[in-house]
């Protein structure tokens, strides 16, 4: 037989409060926690690229000759120079020697090597960064960082581009395959 519960009884009950509030806040808890973990993950990336091409611009700015073959190791060690993050088909290496040529020192891009899609750069902002006769080595990054959080709630890759400038160690411009100077012009290196 079923028996009738009093009404007032019924609001004075604290059973499954606790549950009906966690209930409540956890949709909240859980997508802060997220939003967290996504953060750490961009802020890694954004870290790893800024890494990756201050030593790219380091080493190339310590060699005197240099060869295509070299830049594309490089290139072809981001894989291991930007571990734990997946630059397989994701990392753009812009490689570029730029001089100052006359008593003005206006800057001229010497030679340019990439591996991926360029990464664009004004040459007036180098103005100022050498004197006559020299050069110095930019180096440019792109990154697409792609997470799986974001693309969980619809969201693309994004992507980080970061750049780098050094000035020669040992000789005042550095030779790629035996040239100082190949009129600027852009090439690609094959993977």
């Amino acid at each position: 037989m079923l028996k009738l519960v009093p009404f007032s009884r019924l609001f004075r009950d604290r059973r499954g409060v606790a549950a009906a509030e966690f209930a409540l806040i956890a949709p909240a808890l859980i997508f802060l926690i997220m939003g967290v973990l996504e953060m750490s993950f961009r802020f890694r990336a954004n870290e790893e690229a800024t890494r990756y091409v201050h030593q790219v611009a380091d080493i190339v700015s310590r060699e005197t000759d240099l060869e295509q073959a070299d830049l594309l190791e490089l290139f072809d060690a981001s894989v291991f120079m930007m571990k734990p993050l997946d630059t397989t088909d994701d990392l753009d290496l812009d490689i570029a020697s730029v001089g100052f040529e006359g008593t003005d020192a206006e800057p001229t891009i010497l030679w340019r090597r990439v591996a991926g899609t360029e990464v664009p750069f004004d040459i007036p902002e180098t103005q100022g960064m050498g004197i006559e006769d020299e050069s110095i080595i930019r180096v440019g990054v792109r990154y697409n960082y792609h997470s799986v959080l974001t693309e969980l709630f619809g969201g693309g890759s994004m992507a980080i581009e970061k750049s780098a400038y050094a000035r020669p160690r040992i000789e005042r411009k550095v030779a790629l395959d035996g040239q100082t100077d190949d009129g600027g012009a852009t090439a690609y290196l094959d993977s």
